[in-house]
């Protein structure tokens, strides 16, 4: 490992809260560090979006990279090995912050610093308001996890086949997690302990504190998206076509469901409600106690975008380039937008507005 540190010449400006999911911020991966993708856990303004495009700006084509939202800036990465920032009134560039390679990710918001990974192996630490590198950590292998932060501590894993927990502070590293796989999924943070999968199939429950294993699951195929967090439940996709629920103080699977074709998506937890989308274009909805199939929407493309929920409607988008917003109880579109090109990024749900690329190098703003 090596890090480098630069000298913090905005210390002093750097803000010492984290940074809060509420209706007007989106700060990390499907907004919170369980990854719940419900945009309405804290208390916050509920919007009525309409589907209508307030803006669009463009960006580099091929962006997978979800974007997150914190103080009225946009954050998001691109296949140009760049991580930008953007107003969300206007759609206007702030500051451009170049890395080595290209940037799969979504950055994570937190304490006034923005953390982003990328294929050149690093993760970056970044002032929020003026984009200059604060200090950067070095994996030895490609990184296309995700970060999540909490108390002090970003965490993230790398194809090295380690997790990472590094102190926010210094840049320095709390402790490393060796797995048989490499680790492309994204963590889950909950109570103090981190949950992330690997390529191999195994889940794995890490506590914060200490780095070591409290237990693990195992299942039949790579899992490669992030797991989400809720009512003592934790819920995850693997690409052997299945979601499954684990109740994590029993430490065991309790139930699994078999959508019979390959899953990319993070399981969007609310209200219940378990959704996630599949590769042969179908996003479905189960019970979240029971794994009861609710209903399934066809969205007439594969479903690599995770899905968001704000005020009883699911928002997802599709290759294609179609983008839905379903009624959460039936499945059923209120709207639709096409915008072009794919859409693989996750939105984000920010201060009244929908924030989403597509692959045809647009980033849309929608009321």
């Amino acid at each position: 490992m090596r890090r480098t540190l630069k000298i913090f010449l905005a210390a002093a400006l750097i803000a010492s809260t984290a940074g809060a999911a509420s209706a007007e911020n989106w700060p990390f991966f499907k907004n919170d560090a369980e990854r719940s993708g419900n945009s309405q856990l804290t208390a916050g303004a509920s919007y009525s979006f309409k589907g209508e495009v307030e803006w669009s700006a463009p960006v580099p084509r091929d962006t997978s990279s979800s974007p997150s939202v914190y103080g009225g800036t946009i954050y998001f990465g691109t296949n140009d090995g760049a991580m930008y920032a953007y107003s969300l009134k206007t759609g206007e560039e702030r500051w451009k912050f170049d890395t080595g390679n290209w940037i799969s990710t979504a950055p994570a918001v937190y304490g006034g610093q923005v953390f982003v990974t990328s294929y050149d192996s690093r993760l970056y630490c970044v002032d929020a308001l003026t984009g200059d590198q604060l200090w950067q950590f070095t994996t030895s292998n490609n990184v296309q996890s995700s970060p999540a932060a909490a108390d002090g501590v970003v965490y993230f894993g790398s194809d090295d086949s380690y997790v990472y927990a590094v102190t926010i502070k210094t840049g320095w590293q709390k402790w490393k997690f060796k797995t048989d796989a490499a680790v492309t999924g994204s963590p889950v943070v909950a109570d103090g302990v981190v949950y992330v999968g690997n390529r191999s199939g195994k889940l794995y429950a890490i506590d914060c504190a200490t780095g070591k294993q409290k237990w693990r699951a195992i299942v039949g195929g790579s899992i490669t998206s992030a797991p989400a967090a809720a009512d003592g439940m934790l819920y995850f996709t693997s690409q052997d076509g299945k979601l499954y629920c684990v109740r994590i103080k029993h430490e065991a699977v309790i139930w699994s469901y078999d959508a019979k074709a390959q899953i990319e998506t993070s399981p969007l937890v609310a209200n219940g409600r378990v959704v996630f989308g599949d590769i042969s274009g179908k996003v479905t909805a189960l019970d979240a106690r029971s794994g009861a199939k609710l209903w399934s929407f066809d969205a007439g493309g594969s479903v690599f975008s995770s899905a968001a929920y704000h005020d009883g409607t699911i928002y997802v988008g599709a290759n294609g380039g179609k983008f839905f917003a379903l009624d959460e109880a039936t499945g059923k579109p209120k709207w639709t937008l096409e915008l072009g090109g794919d859409i693989t990024a996750t939105p984000a749900i920010a201060g009244g507005r929908i924030i989403i690329p597509t692959t045809a190098g647009e980033l849309f703003s929608i009321k």
